[in-house]
């Protein structure tokens, strides 16, 4: 006789390996926490680089051909300490997010593979 319980549980496992989302949550777990946040830290940090200094330099080229600033008496000084430390609050900030986010995502595939292999245990159990 079949065990209608053992058909549900594994259609419900078979649909999660079948779903996109398995994929997703079998590339989370490959990793350990830490080094799953750290490594989309730093891609996230990387980009946050690239697209300041794409509005740094948009930013100097505003100045000198529309608002036509005088080069010989610009304030480097001023400017550059001003830049830096905007760029390093905005990226203390992105870290704090990108944790936040990251560990958030790691914790929920992790929770949801951790009910699959319930799943798959408790079709093990099942009388055949």
């Amino acid at each position: 006789m079949v065990n209608e319980y053992k058909i549900r549980a594994m259609t419900q496992a078979a649909f999660y390996e079948g779903s996109h989302q398995y994929r997703r949550d079998f590339f989370v777990k490959r990793y350990y926490k830490a080094d799953y946040i750290a490594f989309n830290r730093f891609i996230t940090k990387a980009w946050m680089t690239l697209f300041y200094a794409l509005a740094l330099l948009a930013y100097i080229f505003q100045q000198v051909y529309v608002e036509n600033v005088d080069l010989l008496h610009y304030d480097y000084q001023g400017f550059v300490i001003k830049n830096v430390v905007l760029y390093l609050a905005i990226s203390i900030g992105i870290s704090l997010v990108t944790s936040a986010v990251y560990g958030s995502r790691y914790a929920k595939a992790e929770k949801r593979m951790d009910q699959y292999f319930k799943k798959l245990d408790q079709i093990d159990r099942y009388p055949s």
